[in-house]
């Protein structure tokens, strides 16, 4: 689904001239569909988005802006600025307050909730759930494409929505190369359909850049899901790091089994070994800081897991091991430079830790 805006004005639109008064240098134009009574852009912000932003011309008056429901969270934010720098641009002028007071966080946060819950009845009875501006063509999700990530239509609506990120971000999701392929059955008729709901059997706190905090939840199905990718990777089934990561966080965490820190060890370096460079390293670098179950605290491999990561929180964590002193005697300079380099990446531990040494 999209959300759509229109925009009234007799203004001719220059893309072109529109794009350097935004003065945005990701924001890339894609594609321009001309047709006899109508005109379509479609662009996208490079290394943002991971849908398309639609612009529609009816060659009467009208321009209708458009997002996709599965957008990115950040291109979510972004559309309403967006929408008021266009209307600015062709009219100069827009209720910003109105605008900025009905796309807020929590017409994001009720947006990505009904889309995911639009998704979970649509492939509770169909196997293709299509975008609406997909950056690649006729791009879809299916339940195989999420069971290999360990997500099923009774996992959460933030973890579903963020797999699927992953997947888009990443060119993941399977597509058709035509309309024709898409498979229909069941459509013809209205059915209702009961939307698998969440049950939550543990949670995960983490920390969002800004130090807000956000919690991932884990029902019995994704237990049980996660413990059975787990075991086909035992017997040779390649898996992405990520998932790897998640089955470490069950066993760190006893998330639906016992608290094991040797098993997160091991699922947490099998997944740094399979590409996460994000959230293995540093749930390992926290797990022997802290110490788990049996696993003791050991500053020197815990300076060694966060030195593997590309996370801002891993790189302040370096900034306190030379602080600290984790492998010797404490190093000022080396510390103020990782603080200095978490705090340029956004972290706020990092931004207050500088503010108390100015």
């Amino acid at each position: 689904m999209n959300t759509t805006l229109l925009i009234h004005t007799s203004q001719v639109l220059a893309f072109d001239d529109f794009l350097s008064y935004m003065e945005i240098p990701n924001l890339t134009l894609d594609f321009i569909s001309e047709l006899p009574d109508s005109v379509h852009w479609y662009f996208h912000r490079e290394g943002t988005s991971t849908t398309l932003f639609a612009l529609n011309y009816n060659l009467h008056d009208t321009y209708e802006i458009s997002i996709d429901h599965l957008a990115a969270y950040d291109d979510l934010k972004f559309f309403p600025y967006l929408a008021d720098s266009l209307n600015r641009f062709l009219n100069g002028r827009m209720d910003v307050e109105a605008i900025y007071e009905e796309f807020n966080e929590e017409w994001i946060q009720e947006t990505i909730a009904e889309e995911i819950a639009c998704l979970k009845g649509t492939l509770s009875i169909l196997p293709q759930y299509f975008l609406a501006q997909p950056i690649d063509d006729l791009s879809y999700v299916s339940l195989d494409v999420l069971a290999d990530f360990g997500v099923n239509l009774h996992s959460s609506t933030p973890r579903i929505y963020g797999y699927i990120q992953y997947l888009m971000r990443n060119h993941l999701l399977p597509s058709l190369t035509d309309w024709d392929e898409m498979d229909t059955s069941g459509q013809e008729e209205e059915v209702e359909v009961d939307i698998p709901q969440h049950e939550a059997i543990g949670r995960v706190k983490s920390w969002q850049l800004d130090g807000s905090e956000t919690y991932e939840t884990y029902s019995k199905e994704d237990v049980d899901h996660l413990l059975s990718l787990a075991e086909a990777y035992r017997q040779g089934k390649a898996l992405h790091g990520v998932v790897l990561n998640d089955i470490g966080t069950l066993h760190q965490e006893g998330i639906g089994i016992p608290i094991d820190g040797e098993a997160a060890i091991y699922w947490f370096t099998e997944a740094y070994k399979a590409g996460d460079s994000l959230y293995a390293p540093t749930n390992l670098g926290d797990l022997y800081r802290k110490g788990c179950g049996t696993v003791r605290p050991n500053l020197p491999m815990a300076f060694k897991a966060y030195s593997q990561s590309i996370d801002p929180y891993a790189h302040y964590r370096i900034g306190q091991a030379y602080e600290e002193g984790w492998i010797g005697g404490p190093q000022a300079a080396l510390a103020m430079q990782w603080y200095r380099k978490a705090a340029e990446e956004g972290h706020h531990l990092a931004i207050k830790r500088l503010q108390v040494n100015l």
